[in-house]
This record gives C-alpha cells, structure tokens and sequence, in this order.
C-alpha cells in the first residue's frame, strides 16, 4: 500500500511534497544570516565554512562541529533522489532525471570553495570527505530506491529530517551570538532557517502518513 500513487487521494500530497522540496532548496540556497548588501550575507550552503572564522570559535571558546551544517545540503539531496524514482509519485521520466541531476548537483555542492583531491585526503577533511561520499551516492544510485518500501524510505527521511533540523538548530543557536558580535548589530534568522524548518515538518508529515498506511 505505501508503494501506490497519491493520485487517487487528491492533489495535496503532491503539492506538499513540492512544498517541501522548495523550501528545503531554499533553506540550501536561501539567507541564512541576513545583511543589507549581498557580499555579506550568508546562505545555507555558506555556513559550515563561515563558522570556522567566527572569533569565539576560532578562539576555542566555542567547539562547534561544522558538519552538522551540511546536513541540510544533505537531506535535500537524499530527498529528490529517494522521491525522484518512487513509484507511489508516477513522476514523468524527464521529470524524475531532472530530480535526480538536482541531487548530484545538490551534493556536489557539498565540496568546499577551494577543495583538491589532497585537501579531501586529509585527516581534518574525513568526516566532510565522508559525506559527500555518502551523498554522491545516494544521488547517483537514486532508481534503486525505488525498490525499498516507501515506509521504510520515507521514516528514514522523517529521522534524518528531525536529526537534521535538531542538531543544526542546537549549533546555530550556540554561534548566533557571535555572528551578531561580528556584524555589530541585531541579527533575526534568515528565511532559510525557517523555510529548514518548513521541509522537516514536511518530511515528517510523509513518514507519519505512510508508516500509519
């Protein structure tokens, strides 16, 4: 049953799953710390890097892991390569390449600005090295997923979903205070943030539908 179209109950899952895959590509390519010009404003896919020059954290006063800001160019990826083959989505072939080719490019942008294959090899590098690993493949296999059941597809999505909007929320509340030292005034959180938010609800949505089907 969790393998079968939405078609037959209406429009809304359908939207709500676009819903969710534009906010979370916002929440990737969106503002996350907001400034008046646009060379100092920071969006999501800036963020595990401009952590590392925050003087608290450079300092050592504040250990964050800068991974954890990753996570939602991951879970984006795993998102459109996991729905883009699903059969319950009847989504046409051009269609279901095209999601797929967003996936590869979403986790391709996964490699930091100035990246090398020596860069990568190094030991401060493993674990970011690892998940892009984990990511382009995940991207690349997408139409194997097609044959896993959707319950199993989708609660996997809501867990990373959750673990993903927690973990990052926890950092970024742990840095803001820092951002707004550098930025010499009061900071809100940019729509990014809240469009992150926006897709985990949606994910977790899916899974409680269709562990429940």
């Amino acid at each position: 049953m969790g393998e079968q179209g939405h078609g037959g109950r209406g429009l809304w899952p359908l939207l709500i799953a676009w819903l969710t895959y534009g906010a979370l590509a916002y929440a990737v390519w969106g503002p996350w710390v907001p400034s008046p010009t646009v060379a100092n404003t920071l969006l999501g896919v800036d963020m595990a890097e401009a952590v590392k020059f925050l003087p608290q954290v450079r300092s050592g006063q504040i250990s964050v892991h800068r991974e954890v800001f990753l996570l939602p160019q991951m879970l984006l990826a795993f998102t459109l390569a996991i729905h883009a083959w699903q059969r319950r989505w009847s989504y046409p072939t051009w269609l279901r390449v095209l999601m797929q080719l967003a996936a590869v490019v979403t986790a391709l942008s996964l490699l930091p600005p100035p990246w090398s294959p020596a860069l990568l090899r190094a030991p401060e590098w493993r674990v970011h090295t690892a998940l892009i690993g984990i990511t382009l493949a995940v991207a690349l296999f997408a139409p194997l997923w097609a044959r896993w059941p959707a319950r199993w597809l989708d609660g996997a999505l809501g867990v990373f979903a959750l673990l993903t909007g927690t973990w990052v929320g926890a950092e970024l509340q742990q840095v803001w205070p820092d951002f707004i030292q550098v930025y010499h005034r009061s900071l809100n959180f940019g729509g990014g943030v809240w469009a992150l938010g926006l897709g985990v609800t949606g994910l977790l949505l899916f899974a409680i539908v269709t562990i429940n089907e």
